[in-house]
Formats: structure tokens, sequence, C-alpha cells
């Protein structure tokens, strides 16, 4: 969701300030992340996270993001 509010496919976060939004330890958002990196979906630097297949990503969660999560809730608009 984070991607459906940024513009373009780079998001700026560190697995640290990750872990902390989803109220995980660090060590584990590392290795999703490098999980996606396998699969191709994602690439991570340090700080930085690059969608590469957002399509993908949609369907590797299987239904759990749906049309409301990519709704535009209108934030940053006047």
């Amino acid at each position: 969701m984070v991607n459906d509010r940024a513009e373009g496919d780079v998001i700026y976060l560190t697995h640290e300030l990750l872990a902390t939004m989803l109220g995980t330890r660090r060590p584990g958002v590392t290795t999703a992340i490098q999980m996606l990196e396998y699969r191709g979906l994602l690439h991570a630097k340090r700080g930085e996270i690059t969608i590469v297949d957002r399509p993908g990503m949609i369907e590797l969660s299987h239904g759990a993001y749906g049309e409301e999560e990519q709704r535009d809730f209108g934030i940053g608009t006047d």
C-alpha cells in the first residue's frame, strides 16, 4: 500500500522502519524481502526498495490485496 501512495516504484524505507510499521522483527523483514527479490518482484538496497513486478506481487497476495487497498483516498490532493 505504500507504493499506492508514492510516486514511482521506489519506496524509501529501511528494514528497521518497515519492521516497526508491521510490528515484527527486522530479521523477519529482511528474510521476506530476500524472498521477494529471489522471485524477481522487487530490488532492495540500504534504505530503498524498488518494486520491479507490481502485478506479480498482487498475484502473490492471493486476493489479500483487493480493490479497497488500491482505492485512491485523495491524500495530498486539493
